[in-house]
């Protein structure tokens, strides 16, 4: 856990508040689930130096950052917050990484789309051009930049 943001820390931590790694934020985020599943409520502060919950967040962070290296993060826990991935309980859900693969496929489009959509907002900037007179603000606003 780390206290500051970086490129590996992007995610805030359910339990600590404080920025975590993908992987511990999917396998925390699992675990809240069995936990609210056994109608246990939320988990307390640093969960995962309890000896119930030791060996559940070892092995689904274990999990998660196989999930990580073969998939892109954000489609992982786009999945997982979907309304088809909230009754996952566990990364060992069998329909798992098909669902994964097509969340990607959504996520590079809408890259795709945020990139041409940039690129168009930047060319916009470059070719604009004035119609008509200039106003008086505009020449006394010259004549104060000279």
């Amino acid at each position: 856990m780390a206290k500051n943001r970086s490129d590996k820390s992007r995610y805030k931590s359910p339990s600590t508040g404080e920025y975590c790694t993908a992987a511990q934020y999917i396998a925390e985020l699992m675990c809240q689930r069995m936990a609210e599943k056994d109608n246990e409520g939320s988990l307390a502060y640093k969960f995962w130096n309890t000896e119930k919950w030791n060996k559940a967040y070892k092995h689904q962070l274990v999990l998660a950052n196989r999930l990580v290296k073969k998939h892109d993060e954000r489609a992982i826990i786009k999945v997982l917050k979907s309304n088809r991935g909230r009754n996952i309980f566990s990364l060992r859900f069998p329909n798992l990484g098909q669902m994964i693969k097509q969340a990607e496929t959504e996520v590079k489009k809408l890259d795709e789309k945020d990139d041409i959509i940039k690129h168009e907002e930047n060319q916009t900037h470059l070719k604009r051009k004035r119609f008509g007179k200039e106003s008086e603000l505009s020449k006394l606003r010259k004549m104060d930049d000279e």
